[in-house]
């Protein structure tokens, strides 16, 4: 008889074409996902996988046997999810995925406070700034920066926050400071981003918008180390108010040019079904909803 973990294993190894990668989103080791698969063939009397040490893939019996599995957990989910749905207490569990930025900043506090509150709830916590590709790989909920394109996701909208221009003190003092958006390329700029595309600042002042084109001093993709390198005295940094205002109002920071307003940033919440949201995971959005919003603005709490 089919085990339904084999199942599971075997479609998270396609997905992943990784033994590796497929054991650490089930969370079971290596081992025992070669040996679910070995048993799963066994049965089944196919090779369903050519393994070797650089690549794993589908053998033509595998992915015929991949889509009936896809469309049986698929099945089962449904039903999985019209039970939960009807349950009127949160429990369960929920797997949320998280871009880092806000994992490490203000979802990691938000997400202990909702535990309290539901108890018969338990949580899955990624942080990933791929949040969608994990979303499609089974997690419930994603949490990410929009907008975005037609993917035939529900986006439920968390909150916005605002963004400027910053640097310390310090590097005023050494370096002067600028007195107009013309003169920022002058300076050390600091950016978070991709390196294989254009780098540029969009500067809004009432109806007045500029663009600035720039080569970064430093490039990461860390919105968090990208403020560390403004404290650190190295340049000026784009970041949103979420992360720098304390900075701000105890003075280790300081705002380039008054009046001048990055572009916001708006994270919103992900999910695929909106018919079949169990009550754990709308619940946990709509906690996210309420205290989110608050600690995105430029208020100190």
């Amino acid at each position: 008889m089919l085990d339904l973990g084999d199942l599971m294993v075997f479609t998270k190894v396609v997905e992943t074409e990784s033994l590796t990668r497929a054991g650490k989103l089930l969370g079971l080791p290596k081992s025992t996902v070669s040996r679910r698969l070995s048993r799963l063939e066994e049965h089944l009397g196919v090779q369903l996988l050519h393994r070797s040490t650089r690549a794993v893939t589908v053998t033509q019996d595998g992915a015929t046997f991949f889509e009936y599995c896809l469309r049986s957990i698929g099945v089962l989910r449904d039903g999985e999810r019209a039970l939960q749905s009807q349950a009127r207490v949160p429990q369960g569990v929920v797997r949320i995925a998280i871009p880092y930025v806000l994992g490490q900043s203000l979802v990691g506090p938000l997400l202990a406070g909702f535990l309290q509150n539901y108890p018969d709830v338990r949580l899955v916590a990624v942080l990933s700034d791929d949040a969608v590709g994990l979303l499609r790989s089974g997690f419930d909920v994603a949490l990410a920066i929009g907008p975005f394109a037609d993917s035939g996701l529900i986006a439920v909208k968390l909150g916005t926050t605002g963004c400027g221009a910053f640097a310390s003190p310090g590097y005023f003092e050494r370096y002067g400071r600028p007195q107009s958006h013309v003169d920022l390329p002058r300076f050390d700029l600091l950016a978070a981003g991709e390196a294989d595309r254009r780098h540029r600042w969009t500067l809004r002042n009432g109806s007045t918008e500029v663009t600035v084109e720039f080569t970064p001093r430093l490039l990461c993709n860390d919105m968090i180390l990208l403020r560390d390198a403004a404290l650190a005295e190295l340049g000026i940094a784009n970041l949103p108010a979420f992360l720098c205002k304390r900075d701000l109002a105890e003075g280790r920071l300081v705002e380039v040019l008054p009046g001048w307003q990055a572009s916001d940033l708006t994270f919103f919440a992900l999910f695929a079904d909106p018919k079949g949201v169990p009550v754990r995971v709308r619940t946990l959005i709509d906690y996210l909803v309420e205290h989110l919003r608050p600690t995105l603005s430029w208020d100190l709490h």
